[in-house]
C-alpha cells in the first residue's frame, strides 16, 4: 500500500487553486545577515525584559539597519516614522491575507523591532518593559512556525522562558495557545497547520519547571480536538487528560470519546457521579440531560451520539410527555443516525411512534406530523421498500395538490422522494410524467419562493438525466440558476440547504457527462473557493472535501496533472488516517479511477481501481444483497461496480 501511495505521490505538484496578489516584499537578506539581526533583536529583548533599556537600544538600531528597508530605517527618527510603521503594518496584513507566512514573519519582525526601539528610547520609563511593547514578537513567532522556520521561532521564545519574572513566559504561552485555538476553530486554509503549531507550542512551554500551566492545558485541549478530528480517539483522550487540572473530572469532550470508543458503561458511571447519582443505578432524568449536553458540545462522531441516545431515548419515553421537545429531539436524532449509519430498520419503530403521537396531538395533516412522515418515508426507502416509501411521500404530495401549496419543505422533499423512488425502480417514464406535471404546477404557483422553485427544477433534472436527455436536464438546471443568486452574490453557508450551490454542482456534473469538463471547471473552482472563504466550514469536513474531489475529477478528465496531484494527496491522507479499506479512501480512489478512464489514461487508472477493489472486497464492507436493506444492496452493487471498474481499466490498458 505504501508503494502505491508513493507512486501516486510522484505526480506533478498542483498549482494553487486560488490566486492572490503577491504581497510587498521586504529587502532580500543573506542568511548570515538575518542570523546577525535575529541575534541582536533577541539580545535586545533580554535587556528590555531585565529593565536594561540603554543596552537594548543600540542593538535594536543595528538590527534594523541590517534587516529593514534602508530608506525607511533612515527616517525612523524623523516626523515620518508613524507613516513608515503604518506601511509595514499594511504589508504585514497583505502577506497574511496571501498566506505568505515567511513574508508575514519578515514584516512582523520589523514592526516588533520598531515598537521595541520606541520602548528602549523612552527615557521617562524604567524597569522591565511592558508586555504590549514586545508582543509583536509573539505574532512573529506564530508566523515563523507556519512558515516552517521553527528553529528561529524557538530562539525568540528563549528570552521569555528564561526571564526571572514568570509573567513574560506566561504571556507568550497564552498568546500561542490563543492562536492555536484560532487556527483550529476558525483558521480556514491555515487549519492543516494547526497540529504543527500546537506541537511546537507544547514542546516550548510544557517543560520541567514550566510557569504557564493554564496555557499548556489549553494547548493540550486543542491537540485533543485535532486528534479527534483525525480519528485518533486514543491520542485525543490522552491529550484531553493532560488538559485537566489535577483532581478534576473529565471534560465533556473526553467523556464523549469514551462513548465513541465503546466505553459506554464507564462513561455513564462518571456522568452519574457528576450529577450526584449512585453509579450503576437506573439512569435518571438529570443524568440523561447531562448526556445530551455531552453529545451536543463535542461532536465526536456518530458512534458516540448513537451510544448516548440509545440510553437517553428510553429514559425520556418513560418520563416525558410527547409535548416535551427533549423527547421529540432525542427520538429524531437517534432515528436519523440509524438511517445514516445503514441501520434504518431500527429507525422505523422510533419514527412510527413519534408519528402516531404527533397525529394524536396535532392531527394527521399538521406540519408536525408531516415532518415525521418524511423521516419515516426516508427510513422505509433506505430498507429498499421503495413502493411503500413512495406511498408515504405521496401522502404529503396529495395535500400539496389539494391545497395548491408547494412552499413547505415537506412538499419539496416529497416531490424529490417520489422522483427518487420511481427512478430507483427503473420507472423512468413514470418519473418523467410525474415531474413534468409537478413542474407545471410549481411554475404556475404564485406564492412560492424562488429557492423552492429551484429545488423542484433540480429534481426534474434528475429524471431527465436518468432518461438520457442530458441537454433538457441542463436546460432545467440553467433555469434554476437563473432564479437564484449570481456568482458574485453567492455565499456558501456552513450548514444550510442552498439550491444555488446544488444547481451549480449539478450543472457542472451534466457538462462533464457531456464531455465538456473545461466548461465545468470554473464552476468547480468557484464552489471550492466560496467554501474555503467561509471559516465556519470545517477544512477537512465533508462539504469542502467533496468540492475538492469534484474539482480534482474535473481536472483529471481534462488530462491536467493538477487533478491527479489533488487526488494523490487525498489518497495518501485517507490511507494514513483512516486505513486502506476505509470509506474515506473509496471516496477518492473510485472517482479518481473513473476520471482517468474518461481522460483516456487506463494504465494510470489501474492503481486507484486496484485500491478501490481491494477495499470493496475487504471484511469491512461485507453486506448481503438478499437482505431487505438498501445499504446492503448498495454495498453489493458497489462491489460489482468496483470489479467492473478494475476490469475496464485492465482491458483498456492492455489494448
Amino acid at each position: 500500500m505504501r508503494t502505491i501511495v508513493l507512486a501516486l505521490g510522484l505526480l506533478l505538484a498542483a498549482p494553487a487553486i486560488a490566486q492572490v496578489a503577491p504581497p510587498a516584499q521586504p529587502p532580500a537578506l543573506q542568511p548570515e545577515a538575518q542570523t546577525r539581526a535575529d541575534t541582536l533583536l533577541i539580545q535586545a529583548a533580554e535587556h528590555l525584559i531585565a529593565g536594561r533599556r540603554a543596552e537594548a537600544a543600540p542593538r535594536i538600531r543595528e538590527a534594523l539597519a541590517l534587516a529593514g528597508p534602508a530608506d525607511d530605517v533612515a527616517k525612523l527618527d524623523g516626523d515620518d516614522r508613524s507613516n513608515i510603521y503604518s506601511r509595514w503594518i499594511e504589508a504585514r496584513t497583505a502577506a497574511m491575507k496571501a498566506r505568505d507566512f515567511a513574508t508575514f514573519a519578515r514584516w512582523t519582525w520589523l514592526t516588533a523591532a520598531y515598537r521595541m526601539k520606541g520602548a528602549a528610547e523612552r527615557s521617562t520609563e524604567t524597569g522591565a518593559v511592558e508586555l504590549d511593547d514586545i508582543s509583536d514578537l509573539f505574532y512573529m513567532t506564530y508566523g515563523l512556525v507556519l512558515a516552517d522556520d521553527e528553529a528561529r521561532a524557538r530562539a525568540f521564545i528563549a528570552p521569555f522562558t528564561t526571564a526571572s519574572d514568570p509573567a513574560f513566559e506566561t504571556a507568550f504561552a497564552k498568546d500561542m495557545a490563543g492562536r492555536a485555538v484560532s487556527v483550529q476553530n476558525w483558521g480556514g486554509q491555515d487549519k492543516p497547520r494547526a497540529a504543527r503549531l500546537v506541537a511546537f507550542a507544547i514542546a516550548a512551554f510544557d517543560r520541567p519547571a514550566a510557569r504557564a500551566p493554564d496555557a499548556v492545558r489549553d494547548l493540550y485541549r486543542v491537540q485533543g480536538e485535532i486528534l479527534r478530528t483525525a480519528g485518533d480517539f486514543a491520542g485525543a483522550r490522552a491529550a484531553y487528560a493532560r488538559a485537566r487540572k489535577p483532581g478534576t473530572p473529565p471534560a465533556d469532550a473526553e467523556l464523549a470519546l469514551m462513548f465513541a470508543m465503546g466505553e459506554v458503561d464507564a462513561g455513564i458511571r462518571i456522568v452519574q457521579q457528576l450529577v450526584g447519582d449512585s453509579p450503576g443505578s437506573p439512569l435518571s432524568r438529570r443524568a440523561a440531560d447531562r448526556l445530551v449536553e455531552i453529545d451536543g458540545q463535542t461532536g465526536s462522531g456518530n458512534a458516540a451520539t448513537i451510544a448516548i441516545y440509545e440510553r437517553v431515548w428510553p429514559v425520556y419515553r418513560r418520563l416525558l410527555k410527547f409535548d416535551d421537545l427533549a423527547l421529540q429531539n432525542a427520538g429524531s436524532i437517534l432515528a436519523n443516525l440509524y438511517v445514516e449509519t445503514g441501520d434504518p430498520a431500527r429507525a422505523e419503530p422510533i419514527l412510527t411512534s413519534l408519528l402516531a403521537s404527533a397525529e394524536k396531538r396535532w392531527g394527521p395533516q399538521s406540519n408536525g406530523a408531516l415532518g415525521y412522515v418524511v423521516d419515516l418515508a426516508g427510513a422505509v426507502e433506505a430498507q429498499n421498500r421503495l413502493a411503500e416509501a413512495e406511498l408515504l411521500y405521496r401522502r404529503i404530495w396529495a395535500l400539496s395538490l389539494r391545497y395548491d401549496h408547494f412552499e413547505g419543505d415537506d412538499s419539496r422533499e416529497a416531490f424529490a422522494g417520489i422522483t427518487r423512488t420511481l427512478l430507483a425502480r427503473g420507472l423512468v417514464a413514470d418519473a418523467l410524467a410525474f415531474t413534468a406535471d409537478g413542474i407545471a404546477r410549481v411554475r404556475a404557483a404564485k406564492d412560492i419562493n424562488e429557492w423552492r422553485r429551484m429545488f423542484y427544477l433540480l429534481a426534474r433534472a434528475d429524471a431527465l438525466e436518468a432518461s438520457g436527455t442530458l441537454a433538457e436536464a441542463e436546460a432545467d438546471v440553467r433555469e434554476a440558476l437563473a432564479l437564484g443568486d449570481s456568482d458574485d452574490k453567492m455565499n456558501i453557508a456552513a450548514a444550510f440547504d442552498d439550491p444555488n450551490v446544488y444547481a451549480r454542482a449539478r450543472l457542472a456534473h451534466l457538462l462533464e457527462r457531456q464531455n465538456r469538463a473545461a466548461q465545468a471547471e470554473p464552476i468547480r473552482r468557484l464552489l471550492l473557493a466560496r467554501i474555503e472563504a467561509n471559516d465556519m466550514i470545517p477544512w477537512e469536513g465533508e462539504y469542502r472535501t467533496e468540492a475538492l474531489r469534484a474539482l480534482a475529477a474535473n481536472l483529471t478528465m481534462q488530462g491536467k496533472d493538477e487533478g491527479a496531484r489533488l487526488f494523490a494527496t487525498r489518497i495518501a491522507a485517507a490511507t494514513r488516517i483512516y486505513g486502506a479499506d476505509s470509506p474515506q479512501l473509496l471516496d477518492v480512489a473510485e472517482p479518481f479511477a473513473r476520471a482517468l478512464l474518461q481522460s483516456g489514461r487506463p494504465g494510470a487508472a489501474l492503481t486507484p481501481a486496484r485500491l478501490a477493489l481491494a477495499a470493496r472486497t475487504s471484511a469491512r464492507f461485507t453486506g448481503d444483497a438478499a437482505r431487505a436493506n438498501l445499504s446492503d444492496v448498495a454495498l453489493a452493487r458497489k462491489r460489482t461496480e468496483a470489479a467492473r471498474l478494475m476490469v475496464e481499466a485492465a482491458w483498456k490498458a492492455s489494448r
